[in-house]
């Protein structure tokens, strides 16, 4: 009984977060942000089909499209953010999003789309790139791994939430109740923003103009950080297995209630949010990380296993295993959410982040375009099979980004010592 306690007081103190009340309002803001993200990524799709008058796939290309177009520039931005201090960055990223949100309601066909999805794209490359600038100068020494794995747990609450608003516009499924919100989307967006204008100026992490000597596109010439860029955006493709194919699955191939499309995605987010914290209290560096998201993939291929199973069995039986699933797969891509934000931080060098962020952005930006066809092609295309073949392709890149590490380690160990014995 005492065990139980001291986890629970433990629990209860990860959750109280930051003391550092920039780092809190860093937290607030997320907070804010995802809510909106939570209800966009539920009802988005569903908005333009049924509210905007797209069809699915015109809907689907014009969003894959304005992704690939606009995803890019987060490398730009980072770098501005290194240069110019983060703060400011952030909050014009976000008010490009805002306006993007808005843009949703003109839409009527798929240039439009495109050309909103393209501003947003814009947006949310540069608030991403920007925002991990930020939290690499908000982290106290030594205790990065911490606020980033706060801002997960803050991450996933906002986007419950979110979904939770989801379920109320889907049963209304009314042109008022989705430009309601579309409008909700961008006063997040809106309020997130204010609340860093709260924070003081960052000072920038880089000087504006660089020595001579020094070329500006670090990141992009760091070849373990492009590695561990490919490698993680592949093992990325588990967040669209869940919120795209999982709910079609359940719908089209199981004999679960509807509901269950909705209320996995719900059981998920809460999930990740309560166990993101103690589930990696285990990192204290690079190589903590890194086998945590080694670990991951072989619980994505019992996951999955068990997601594609769930098609045959009776109703209950299906809701039992699409429940077990959803439970391993939150156990997962904790692990991995938590292996890949550590590593993306300390694998970059301290005074780039933004740009650093950037590049990691790109790479899951492309991820993020092309996702949608790669897992309703495997998943519900190819079926069983689909699933476990995608499980392994996953589990081979979460075990490439472990790889990379180590050799990463080894390779500044041996510069370290070069350099001691050097006169």
């Amino acid at each position: 009984m005492s065990v139980v306690v001291t986890q629970l007081i433990k629990l209860r103190d990860d959750l109280r977060g930051p003391q550092d009340p920039r780092q809190r309002l860093m937290a607030l803001s997320t907070l804010i942000n995802t809510v909106g993200m939570g209800l966009f990524l539920s009802v988005g799709t569903i908005f333009l089909i049924r509210s905007a008058g797209l069809s699915p796939v015109a809907a689907g290309v014009g969003l894959t499209v304005g992704s690939l177009i606009g995803f890019g520039a987060g490398v730009f931005i980072g770098d501005q953010a290194d240069r110019r201090g983060a703060r400011e960055v952030v909050i014009v990223s976000m008010l490009v999003e805002a306006v993007a949100s808005v843009g949703l309601l003109l839409v009527h066909d798929v240039w439009t789309l495109i050309l909103v999805a393209t501003v947003a794209a814009v947006g949310r490359a540069g608030s991403g790139s920007a925002r991990g600038a930020m939290i690499g100068v908000l982290a106290e020494r030594g205790k990065g791994a911490a606020l980033r794995t706060y801002l997960r747990a803050v991450t996933n609450v906002g986007l419950a939430l979110g979904m939770l608003g989801a379920v109320i516009v889907l049963t209304i499924d009314s042109r008022p109740a989705y430009v309601t919100m579309v409008l909700t989307d961008a006063a997040t967006f809106l309020l997130a923003a204010a609340v860093l204008a709260r924070l003081a100026h960052l000072p920038p992490t880089r000087s504006a103009k660089s020595a001579p000597d020094e070329r500006r596109w670090l990141a992009l010439r760091d070849r373990h950080y492009l590695g561990f860029t490919a490698a993680s955006s592949v093992a990325s493709l588990q967040y669209w297995v869940l919120i795209q194919a999982l709910p079609v699955w359940i719908v089209l191939r199981t004999a679960a209630p509807r509901p269950m499309a909705g209320l996995v995605l719900f059981v998920a987010a809460v999930t990740v949010a309560i166990t993101q914290i103690p589930a990696t209290r285990s990192i204290d560096g690079p190589r903590t990380a890194a086998r945590l998201l080694a670990r991951s993939g072989p619980l994505f291929l019992v996951a999955w296993i068990l997601m594609a199973v769930a098609s045959g069995p009776s109703a209950w039986a299906a809701v039992a295993l699409l429940l077990v699933a959803v439970l391993v797969h939150s156990l997962a891509e904790v692990w991995q959410a938590a292996g890949t934000f550590e590593l993306s931080f300390t694998l970059a060098r301290p005074d780039a982040h933004g740009q650093y962020q950037g590049v990691i952005g790109l790479g899951h930006g492309f991820v993020e375009a092309v996702a949608p066809v790669v897992v309703m092609t495997l998943c519900i295309g190819a079926g069983k099979v689909g699933w476990v073949t995608l499980a392994l392709i996953v589990t081979v890149a979460g075990l490439l980004c472990a790889r990379i590490e180590r050799h990463w380690a080894r390779t500044h160990l041996e510069t370290a010592r070069s350099e001691a014995t050097s006169p």
